[in-house]
């Protein structure tokens, strides 16, 4: 006999913690754990709701949402955005899929499922549910995305191994082209030497190289839990390499609101990788602990004061390699983007693929 599915909307990460949330939050699902929603619904200024199925044996599924909007400054987070950049990187399906929606206004605004951030957003299923509780919990996604006012739902960074989500969203309709490659480093050994020599020769010599550049310079590299004072500071880096790759508009208030929500929600566990040169950050990288694994989320650089130091490889994984240990860390998740420079380092990666539907 199969057991009746009950579907549950929450409000806060808060409420859906008490429901149980955290028993499917898995060892790669840092982005999608209730202290990081938190971050988030504190910082974004964006509707956010989270959904969960259970059944008589318990929580079977959940699903954290967010409504995207026009004026939402997520590049690669909304809908219509999004789909765009895949077109024009040339990934694999994402014109088919453009010149099929045409005016992707017609998408917006757009519920974003699985969670907000840049790769493997999903849909968390416990060992014992399948298909039926899938469709179950992305219905009752649809009928309130629709009561929100949105006219497309979108999951936009499924892994290409979650085979049940993949499946039921076929079934229930949604179009799907290519979003990205996510990348993750399992480290070797202990500390950076060890990790550079598990490279081929050639790009070993390389990283070596870069790290006694490094190691020759006057810049002093740390890495500690993030400070409240740096705050104003890492704003205005990451507002820099925004702008190196275009993105000009973007408001360094906007940092600094989810730096300071991860500094307080998160405590030890929000580390900063920084370089000082002359008693002035010149760089930084973000790195969040969950279990025996650091997601870098942000990073930014004073391209005028850092000139051809290596600092975002020193930062994001040399500095990362040397400290993991004494951390208990095993792999470093670096998400979409930059694919060269992250494989160049070591990185393996999975496909990531967009879901939409339009609804209305």
């Amino acid at each position: 006999m199969t057991s009746r599915v009950v579907i549950n909307q929450w409000q806060t990460p808060e409420d859906a913690r008490e429901a149980g949330w955290n028993a499917l939050v898995g060892a790669e699902d840092f982005f999608l754990s209730p202290d990081w929603m938190r971050v988030l619904q504190d910082s974004a200024g964006a509707w956010m709701g989270y959904l969960t199925a259970r059944t008589d044996d318990g929580l079977q599924a959940a699903l954290p949402m967010v409504r995207a909007t026009l004026d939402s400054p997520w590049s690669l987070g909304r809908t219509d955005l999004l789909v765009r950049h895949c077109a024009d990187e040339g990934m694999d399906g994402a014109a088919e899929v453009l010149a099929g929606f045409g005016d992707m206004e017609r998408l917006m605004p757009s519920m974003m499922g699985g969670g907000r951030h840049l790769g493997r957003t999903r849909l968390m299923l416990g060992p014992g549910a399948g298909p039926e509780t899938a469709h179950r919990i992305l219905e009752e996604a649809e009928r309130v995305a629709a009561a929100e006012g949105c006219r497309s739902v979108c999951l936009p960074y499924v892994d290409a191994s979650d085979g049940v989500q993949r499946a039921v969203l076929r079934e229930r309709g949604y179009l799907a082209h290519e979003s990205g490659q996510f990348a993750s480093l399992t480290l070797p050994g202990e500390g950076f030497m060890d990790y550079a020599l598990a490279l081929p020769a050639r790009r070993s010599r390389r990283v070596r190289s870069e790290r006694r550049h490094i190691e020759a310079s006057d810049v002093r590299i740390t890495l500690a839990p993030l400070d409240p004072a740096d705050i104003p500071r890492l704003g205005a880096l990451e507002t820099r390499l925004f702008a190196k790759y275009g993105m000009t508009s973007w408001d360094p208030k906007r940092s600094e609101a989810v730096l300071t929500a991860a500094a307080e929600r998160l405590g030890d566990r929000a580390l900063v990788a920084k370089a000082v040169l002359d008693g002035s950050i010149v760089g930084f990288g973000l790195v969040l602990a969950h279990g025996d694994s650091w997601f870098a989320h942000r990073a930014g650089f004073d391209y005028e004061a850092v000139g051809k130091l290596p600092l975002y490889y020193e930062l994001l994984y040399y500095t990362l390699a040397d400290h993991a240990p004494r951390h208990g860390v095993k792999t470093v998740h670096y998400g979409i983007g930059s694919t060269d420079a992250k494989v160049s380092r070591g990185c393996s990666l999975s496909a990531q693929y967009l879901y939409v539907k339009e609804i209305g």
